[in-house]
């Protein structure tokens, strides 16, 4: 996972520095986006407004969420990992600006604009920007034949049809399905960090800790072999009766997880916050899935509220921590951050904590509303640290 010299010749670092590499825009708009949909929902959510929205207003804050900032943090880094991945340049200047505007275009769509052109409009832009990300992404791992990664063009695939059906579902009135194809993209987003964090966090905590590195290859092969088919069908029993429960197999997904993370876990972690940030995610994740399995299994828990935990405290968490680490490493500048970044850290984490603990409140709005606030603080946090270091060159002269 070493970080490898890239050739860029001078022709293709030209671009501006906030489209260097898909980082950046990626970053900076995935960053603003969060903060700005999530104070509509919250006002929403509080009735301090209401917007006409192409959308209902939940499965709005869900597409945008995990279609809109989600997606684009996950683009965001496996494009630019890809060009460590490959040594084959990433998307760069005009291009990745295009694809970024698309993607811009499309959040702007849903909240002025209604009726079935407006629908086709945000069917198009999606597609559009799925379809650019993919092609780019797989034009540097086709080059490099670097067939160890082909799996992440299959997760994006996927991540694309469960998007474009699910606004299919949502035109056609059919909330329900489309709320449980908003569900599975988050286990997709489970099974992207699944693999991505078997690369990262062990390697990360070795390197910042000086011990040796956790090496796990036959537990993450086990992993993925539960995780697939559990996500599968996860996704199948939304549309027709399952022959078992998904619960179970995510239950031993979710234990399997927290025996890596064991694995994975050294007290020295614990002084440095890009370390303790991502492997409280993860534990987030594992937790998170073995609540939504107990709901599942049993019913005992509301399976909505479990399942913020694992969207909020895992997914968005893990990708805060990334955004800031990549963000770093990817500009020369070294791997520290203040505590100010650290509190963003924290403030993420409690704000998924926060929503799935309204579930055990009479009235949960406070605690909505305590959440919303503690990610819109993160996330001011972000854009305010990250803003001129994501728009400007690197610190070492290097094009990227």
């Amino acid at each position: 996972m070493a970080v490898q010299p890239v050739n860029i010749t001078p022709a293709t670092s030209a671009a501006p520095a906030v489209l260097a590499l898909a980082f950046r825009p990626f970053f900076l708009l995935a960053g603003v986006w969060a903060l700005a949909s999530a104070a509509l929902w919250l006002g929403q959510l509080s009735g301090w407004w209401s917007v006409q929205q192409l959308l209902p207003a939940s499965l709005w804050h869900a597409h945008e969420m995990l279609f809109g900032f989600g997606a684009l943090v996950a683009a965001g880094f496996l494009l630019t990992a890809a060009q460590n991945w490959t040594n084959v340049p990433a998307l760069r200047g005009t291009k990745l600006a295009l694809l970024s505007l698309c993607w811009l275009a499309a959040r702007f769509v849903p909240l002025f604009s209604y009726g079935q052109s407006s629908m086709v409009l945000l069917l198009g832009l999606q597609s559009l920007w799925w379809l650019g990300v993919l092609a780019a992404f797989s034009r540097q791992l086709w080059l490099a034949k670097s067939r160890r990664n082909y799996q992440f063009i299959a997760i994006l695939l996927v991540m694309m049809l469960l998007n474009l059906s699910f606004l299919l579902l949502a035109h056609a009135d059919m909330p329900d399905y489309a709320a449980h194809l908003s569900h599975s993209m988050i286990l997709m987003f489970c099974l992207l960090m699944g693999i991505v964090g078997a690369r990262v966090i062990p390697f990360f905590t070795a390197r910042a800790t000086a011990t040796t590195q956790s090496s796990t290859p036959r537990l993450n092969k086990i992993v993925l072999f539960v995780s697939l088919p559990a996500t599968a069908l996860f996704v199948s029993s939304g549309f027709y009766p399952p022959l078992f429960s998904p619960g179970y197999l995510m239950l031993l997904s979710a234990l399997l997880h927290l025996l890596r993370l064991g694995l994975w876990f050294t007290p020295k972690l614990l002084k440095h916050p890009l370390l303790w940030s991502l492997h409280l995610s993860y534990l987030a994740m594992a937790l998170g899935l073995m609540l939504m399995a107990i709901s599942l299994l049993t019913g005992l828990l509301y399976f909505k509220d479990m399942l913020h935990l694992v969207a909020i405290s895992a997914m968005a968490a893990m990708m805060l921590s990334m955004m800031a680490r990549v963000s770093l490493g990817h500009t020369g500048r070294p791997l520290l951050v203040s505590n100010l970044l650290a509190l963003s850290f924290a403030a993420v984490l409690l704000s998924g904590v926060a929503r799935t603990l309204a579930v055990l409140l009479a009235k949960p709005l406070l605690l909505w509303q305590l959440s919303g606030a503690l990610w819109l603080v993160a996330f001011l946090i972000f854009i305010r640290v990250y803003l001129p270091i994501l728009t400007s060159p690197r610190l070492d002269g290097r094009p990227g």
